[in-house]
């Protein structure tokens, strides 16, 4: 397996970090624009919300990019690591991308 895909810094995850903040609290703003007397709680809730949907939405971007990966010939092992993930763990999240991965080989 070769290592094409260089590790996140601290700065590029801090870097990530503050853009999700910042898109979590627009997506908050916009579910509270209806609402001008909304409070702390409201607007607690709707972060609450935002965060739920952003995970909710890139949960299932990984899943794409996964069978991404496997369709242009990655392994699990290679998969897992990109992720922090052991190849059997993948292998048990994506069942079926070895299929996806050998017909790309």
């Amino acid at each position: 397996m070769t290592d094409t895909t260089p590790p996140l810094t601290p700065v590029d995850r801090r870097r990530i970090s503050d853009a999700l903040d910042e898109l979590t609290v627009q997506i908050a703003w916009q579910l509270c624009a209806d609402n001008p007397q909304a409070g702390e709680r409201e607007v607690r809730l709707a972060v609450l919300a935002a965060a739920h949907l952003l995970c909710t939405e890139a949960d299932a971007h990984l899943d794409q990019a996964a069978h991404g990966a496997a369709r242009a010939g990655a392994d699990y092992a290679e998969i897992g690591a990109v992720i922090g993930m052991s190849r059997q763990g993948a292998r048990r999240r994506w069942p079926g991308l070895a299929d996806l991965s050998r017909g790309a080989r």
